[in-house]
């Protein structure tokens, strides 16, 4: 077991050679009664009679002593000013900044004294140790804003990079990270990130109002009546593939926006318009009493075929006006999001292909992923849970 090694002060070592000198007694047993050497208290005996023999000579020799170390020290602390000016001058320009000084200083501060390279610096050490104070603070703010930019690219990722700023910061707050558009919006620029918006809609002027069919518009562009399965809205929209065109029907609830019923074919005609409502039919369970299905008056919706079928299913038709795009405008909206946030980023060889990941789009993404703002930024089946539960709505984080 090893011992740390006594050092002796030179008062200590004169007084304990005086209790021999001015005593009379052995060396031995004073050194035993002190704990020390016998050899090394007779050294201190020595010098000391020597000292009172000669005090002017030994005063001189330690004065020169007590010089050659002040001189070693101050050559050491030369040394170092040297070297630590040399490393200065090959990273500092001519005329540095303060900040770029106190950048110095944090990184040599495990080899050089703050109070020296202050010094030969030329800045103060109150001003270095503020500027740690700062550079700590803004530290944990680029900790704080690497995580909520890591968040946030990840929320961008899981919608497939089509969530814009609002929809990413409703994800976040259902999350439980609250934070505001603005900030969200900053940290997706940062990132180069963007959401992806639809084509601004230029509608075509009326071509006419006069009715080419019996049926009426029983909607009058009030979708959206607050009761689950009183309106139906629906139309067709075409999807290009390597084998040609591929015609998407798609029935939606008007007040949860859920896509209830869809079909796909190569062709388009009423039997894809039968398809796609005879599935909403089975899906709301055998159809509510006087549900309303409004689309436009394209010939598949105002066919003597569809009518019988929504005879025989108690179904009541309506159709908006001809040429007056705004009579169905919910469901135009569904196929702006459609293009803009699927169809437009990809490309199908077949039409099987795309039947299969609209499919998957429409049932995983859209109805059970997909943040709707005007259902509080609610799912389609969060929405319509909500409501046939009778719970209320969930509070928006800020």
């Amino acid at each position: 077991m090893s011992t740390t090694r006594r050092k002796f002060t030179p008062e200590y070592r004169r007084e304990a050679a005086r209790l021999v000198i001015d005593t009379g007694r052995p060396v031995a047993p004073v050194a035993r009664e002190l704990g020390l050497g016998e050899q090394m208290l007779g050294r201190w005996v020595a010098q000391e009679r020597a000292r009172l023999a000669a005090p002017e000579e030994v005063a001189a020799a330690e004065t020169e002593k007590s010089e050659l170390e002040r001189l070693r020290r101050e050559n050491a602390q030369l040394r170092m000013d040297n070297e630590f000016l040399g490393k200065a001058a090959g990273l500092l320009r001519l005329q540095a900044a303060e900040s770029e000084c106190f950048e110095l200083m944090e990184a040599e501060k495990a080899n050089y004294p703050i109070l020296r390279m202050a010094r030969l610096l030329g800045v103060s050490r109150s001003g270095f140790y503020a500027w740690r104070r700062r550079t700590s603070v803004r530290s944990m703010r680029a900790v704080v804003r690497a995580e909520l930019d890591a968040q946030v690219r990840r929320v961008h990722q899981d919608s497939t990079g089509v969530y814009g700023a609002p929809r990413v910061r409703a994800a976040l707050a259902r999350t439980g990270t609250g934070v505001d558009r603005k900030t969200v919006a900053a940290s997706m620029r940062r990132q180069g990130l963007e959401g992806i918006s639809p084509r601004r809609f230029r509608p075509v002027a009326p071509i006419g109002e006069g009715r080419v069919h019996s049926l009426p518009d029983l909607v009058a562009r009030k979708w959206d009546t607050g009761v689950l399965d009183a309106v139906w809205i629906s139309d067709i929209t075409y999807l290009r593939t390597g084998e040609g065109w591929v015609y998407l029907c798609a029935v939606r609830d008007g007040c949860s926006r859920r896509v209830i019923g869809w079909a796909m074919d190569s062709t388009q005609s009423s039997a894809l318009v039968e398809r796609a409502l005879r599935m909403a039919y089975v899906l709301r369970g055998g159809g509510p009493a006087g549900v309303v299905f409004h689309a436009d008056r394209g010939t598949q919706y105002t066919s003597t075929q569809l009518n019988d079928v929504c005879s025989r299913l108690g179904i009541r038709q309506s159709v908006g006006r001809t040429g007056v795009c705004w009579d169905n405008a919910m469901q135009e909206s569904f196929w702006s999001t459609l293009k803009a946030e699927f169809y437009d980023r990809r490309r199908w060889a077949t039409r099987q292909e795309a039947i299969r990941a609209t499919g998957r789009w429409i049932e995983e993404f859209y109805n059970r992923t997909r943040l709707h703002s005007a259902l509080g930024y609610n799912t389609p089946v969060e929405h319509e849970l909500l409501l046939t539960t009778d719970q209320p709505q969930p509070a928006q984080a800020a």
